[in-house]
């Protein structure tokens, strides 16, 4: 039997330990290397993600803030001319108005024109300082909720002309997507984008992955696989920001489609309106005395009226943050009216 030294013996596994550990170093050094790689490309991903969802969401908040300075506009001119001129009319009667319902009980002291009227008033309280000083969180919440039936008007005025939407309460500050698109936190618990996370039809919304952060050499591994989480993370942030994408992009069409309406239906109340000033300047202010055209001129432009009030009493967003299916119907109603007024 042959022995080796203890010398030999213990330079032989000191020099494989050495081996083990260059090589050891060699795989730690190309997980970071990876684990870096792969959190760069999870950054990126997140990074272009939220980029994206931030100019849909300007886009949208665009779209809406026009819609609501439609609204507005209206509401102080053509709508404030009508309540103005109409509510001078005496022994006013629409029984024979073409056999539309909706217009037979629409007088001075009905529900309905009050609402109108009242509607004018705080609208017209808020532009005091001109349309275009009206700030951008009373747009947004003219643009998504009914103006006429909820009084939102009041809550802005009341709230201090143009403020900012977060000074809102009741039912201005339930809708957490509307405190999200307007960059800000409502008081009643609405988050803004980088607050914390809020609730868009259903989808979450966050920002962007904050991945990186130091990796040790001896975590080497366990960093790796964390990269790969990370990578996965960001490509689920990236196919809900398309969802969310879609979301916005709907809400913008119709934001867009309600304001052509509302803008197609105005000109024709614009000139219906005047029609109305001529009829009491040239015969008086007792229906009794109008003819049947000018009757017919007056029910037209009351129908006009109720026909933009419908739109103006429909909200684009539901609380939860999706976009109203009335809208829906509201927008064909409009259209069909504006077909057949093209024919007259």
């Amino acid at each position: 039997m042959i022995f080796m030294p203890i010398p030999f013996i213990i330079g032989g596994i000191a020099a494989a330990v050495a081996a083990k550990g260059v090589k050891d170093g060699v795989e730690a050094k190309q997980n970071m290397n990876e684990a870096k790689e792969i959190n760069e490309a999870a950054n990126a991903m997140a990074k272009e993600a939220e980029e994206f969802i931030e100019m849909a969401k300007n886009k949208t908040k665009g779209a809406i803030e026009t819609l609501g300075y439609e609204k507005v506009r209206i509401l102080t001119t053509s709508i404030s001319d009508f309540v103005t001129n109409f509510e001078r009319i005496k022994n006013i009667n629409l029984k024979n108005s073409e056999g539309i319902n909706e217009l037979k009980n629409f007088n001075p002291s009905s529900d309905s024109f009050k609402q109108l009227k009242e509607a004018a008033f705080e609208a017209k309280k808020i532009a005091v300082n001109g349309l275009a000083a009206v700030g951008s969180g009373a747009l947004l919440a003219y643009g998504t909720y009914s103006v006429v039936m909820s009084g939102l008007g009041g809550l802005i005025v009341t709230a201090t002309t143009g403020t900012a939407l977060g000074a809102l309460s009741g039912a201005a500050a339930v809708n957490a997507t509307l405190a999200w698109l307007g960059g800000g936190a409502l008081a009643a618990g609405g988050y803004g984008m980088m607050g914390g996370m809020i609730v868009l039809g259903g989808l979450v919304v966050g920002p962007a992955l904050a991945i990186g952060g130091s990796i040790f050499a001896s975590q080497s591994r366990k960093a790796l696989n964390d990269s790969y989480g990370n990578y996965d993370k960001a490509k689920a942030f990236k196919v809900q920001a398309k969802n969310i994408g879609v979301a916005l992009k709907s809400i913008f069409t119709r934001s867009n489609q309600l304001t052509e309406v509302l803008q197609k239906l105005d000109s024709y109340f614009v000139d219906y309106v005047s029609k109305l000033i001529i009829i009491l300047n040239h015969s008086g202010i007792n229906w009794n005395n109008y003819s049947l055209a000018e009757q017919q001129d007056i029910y037209k432009c009351v129908q006009i009226a109720q026909t933009i009030k419908a739109i103006l009493d429909t909200s684009l967003l539901k609380e939860n943050g999706e976009l109203d299916e009335a809208t829906n119907s509201m927008l064909d109603n409009g259209n069909k009216y504006l077909q057949m007024l093209k024919q007259i």
